[in-house]
Order: structure tokens, then C-alpha cells, then sequence
């Protein structure tokens, strides 16, 4: 079976990965990967995707996934995503929109019983109709999905005004890790800020996004790794190895990532 080759590993969402199905391990620890990018918010797109809308030749569910067979002008193609991302039931005939994605040839799916050629793995994808998507928890953070976000659970914590959140004891501010980043690359940092989102079991760890208030869009929220957890709306401090120019896969970055965190008192 040949594993996802992603090139910079999620240049670099939900989205980081390989997928393939249930079965031997190395089908669980792709999968796994494969997570991170459908799940993962990104700091920054690196170029602009073409929009592709295709319609449905045939839809397979399976476990978490559905596979689609597209018509895309002609072209005959398979892609894979979450349902949720699709805002709503889809079935033969109707229209997708979506863009970029990571290619697998010769993928095999114990689960399926089948073999593609040729497969995208997507998580900028939506129902042409579709007037939002329904599990705001796991869409991307990236402008094709913007919108959506925006209609979502991350609007109920509200971003905290700059001054709300005292900086952790000799620990460094938002603005701070931004702006002395190559300095700090590899360093152990502390960061006392709000929890806006946790996306928890990817990669073995949870995710978390924070902020304090202070830095300016798109450097005013930070992104760490850890294997303790916190709800949405608590402020923590934490402290972790800063790492930059992290790439996750399928044209994700971050520019900034606090890695192996801990939650501090």
C-alpha cells in the first residue's frame, strides 16, 4: 500500500497528512495525519487555489468519509472529505465547489475493497447550494471557509481587548512571540492568553488556538500543541518549544507554532 507523500510534512489543514482507512497500523497512523489537515485552523494561505465545481457521478460513504466520483468538465475524477463539510446530503447529480486538495495515486482502500488510480483528498469543498456548513468544530479556519466560520461557534468567545489578559511571569505577549519569532525559534516560551478554539486528538495531541489582545491580523493568535486540555473561554498559561514555519501539507503554514506545551499554574 503506498502511504501520502506530502511535500514540506496540514509546503506544508482541514484542513498534515496521509490518509487511508481502517485496517493495519499504518492506515491508523495516516488517518491520523490526515486529521490534522481537515481539522486544523491555518495562520496564513500561501497562493490562491482554482475553484473547481463538479457533478456527482457516484457517492460512497464509508466510516468517517465520502468518496465522490466528479465530473469536472469532462474529466473524470475521485475525491474524498468529511460529509460535514459538504453543508448538507448530497447525492448523484448534484454540483460541488472545491479546491486544492492532496493528490494519492494507487491509493488502496481495505475498507472500500478498491483501488483508485487516482484520488484528491479535500477540505475546501461545499455543495454548490448549500447555504452554510453545519459542523462549524471542523472547518478549516481558511478564507474559502471564512464565512462559514464566522456564522459558527467560534463568534460565542469573544477575543479578549488588548490589556485584558496579564502577561504570564517572565513569559512573553502574542505581539512579542510575532515579532522576536527568529529569535525564539526552537526556545521554551510562556504565553498567558484566552483558549478561542480546541481541536482535540490530532496527531496524539490537542490543538489550541489563543490570544491576549495584543497583535495585529493575521499575528494575533497563536497556535500550540499539547497533551493536557482546556475549554473555550479559559485563559491559561502555558508553556512549550516555539517552532516557526511549521508546514502542515496542501498549502498550509504557520508561521508561528508553541509545540509539546504544558498548562501552567
Amino acid at each position: 500500500m503506498k502511504t501520502l507523500k506530502i511535500a514540506a510534512l496540514f509546503v506544508t489543514l482541514f484542513i498534515t497528512p496521509a490518509w487511508l482507512l481502517a485496517g493495519n497500523q499504518d492506515q491508523k497512523q495516516t488517518e491520523d495525519k490526515n486529521q490534522t489537515e481537515l481539522q486544523q485552523p491555518t495562520e496564513q494561505q500561501l497562493q490562491p487555489e482554482t475553484q473547481h465545481v463538479g457533478s456527482i457521478l457516484e457517492s460512497i460513504t464509508e466510516g468517517k468519509y465520502i468518496y465522490l466520483k466528479l465530473d469536472d468538465m469532462g474529466e473524470k475524477i475521485w475525491i474524498a472529505t468529511y460529509p460535514a463539510f459538504l453543508g448538507g446530503e448530497v447525492a448523484v447529480g448534484d454540483q460541488v465547489q472545491y479546491a486544492g486538495g492532496v493528490e494519492m495515486t494507487g491509493f488502496e482502500s481495505e475498507a472500500l475493497d478498491k483501488t483508485f488510480d487516482r484520488i484528491l483528498f479535500i477540505t475546501k469543498i461545499k455543495k454548490v447550494d448549500a447555504p452554510q456548513l453545519k459542523d462549524f468544530e471542523h472547518v478549516p479556519a481558511d478564507n474559502y471557509h471564512s464565512q462559514y466560520v464566522k456564522q459558527g461557534k467560534k463568534d460565542e468567545i469573544s477575543i479578549p481587548a488588548r490589556g485584558e489578559v496579564e502577561k504570564a511571569e517572565n513569559g512573553k505577549n502574542i505581539e512579542e512571540i510575532f515579532t522576536d519569532a527568529e529569535k525564539l525559534k526552537d526556545s521554551e516560551v510562556i504565553v498567558r492568553a484566552k483558549v478561542m478554539k480546541i481541536s482535540k486528538n490530532i496527531l496524539g495531541k490537542n490543538w489550541l488556538t489563543l490570544q491576549d489582545g495584543t497583535g495585529n491580523p493575521p499575528d494575533n493568535k497563536l497556535s500550540a500543541t499539547t497533551l493536557e486540555t482546556a475549554n473555550m473561554g479559559d485563559i491559561v498559561s502555558i508553556k512549550g518549544t516555539l517552532k516557526t514555519n511549521v508546514t502542515l501539507g496542501a498549502g498550509y503554514v504557520y508561521r508561528v507554532l508553541i509545540e509539546d506545551a504544558t498548562i501552567i499554574k
